[in-house]
């Protein structure tokens, strides 16, 4: 009990400074299902059939961007938290450790049903370790999935909301860009002489 209201506070306190240094910009489109709920790519990997079976479940389930949401948030508080690394380097987890560790995160962070059975059963196979790999995964495979792509452009000078428009129009008007959702960051650096940087 000591140990979980320790892990819990050390969470919740990373968890919030950790989300305050992420990008300006999380939105992503939204997609719940794929078609026939296969994953875009194959993995054979032990973490990557995980992603996979995960990825299919919450297809059939109309959940897919739900589950991302919960492995982003996953993989945040597992960088963020040295206590909750420690517990998923822990093979001997009980049961109701596994449902304390459970009970740690939700408090701080709410979770779909799938994404808890998906926490209960890589304690009960010992491969809770595996988490933050099987998260970035699934996420690799909703990216794919959803056609997403993150650029950085950086500028001189901080670009108002028109020329932020205009940049962003500019990548949709290109045709090897059809069907592409676009998650734009901007960022200034003085040091440049005019022009943007992309990348």
């Amino acid at each position: 009990k000591m140990f979980s209201s320790i892990a819990r506070k050390s969470i919740t306190r990373k968890w919030f400074a950790h989300q305050i240094m992420r990008s300006m910009s999380t939105e992503t489109a939204v997609v719940e299902s794929a078609p026939n709920h296969t994953p875009p790519s194959k993995d054979d990997s032990i973490t990557g059939r995980y992603a996979s079976v995960m990825f299919s479940t919450a297809s059939r389930s109309a959940s897919l961007h739900k589950i991302f949401e919960d492995m982003k948030a996953l993989s945040d508080l597992y960088q963020a938290s040295e206590a909750l690394r420690a517990m998923t380097e822990n093979s001997g987890l009980s049961q109701e450790e596994t449902q304390e560790f459970i009970k740690v995160i939700t408090s701080v962070v709410p979770l779909q049903p799938l994404t808890i059975k998906l926490i209960e059963l890589l304690s009960t196979n010992k491969r809770l370790l595996y988490i933050d790999e099987i998260a970035g995964k699934y996420k690799k495979l909703y990216v794919e999935l959803n056609r997403e792509e993150k650029i950085t452009i950086i500028s001189a000078d901080q670009l108002n909301s028109n020329q932020q428009a205009e940049v962003l129009s500019a990548l949709k008007e290109n045709p090897n860009n059809v069907g592409k959702h676009f998650i734009l960051e901007f960022k200034v650096d003085k040091s440049i002489k005019g022009g943007l940087i992309l990348f």
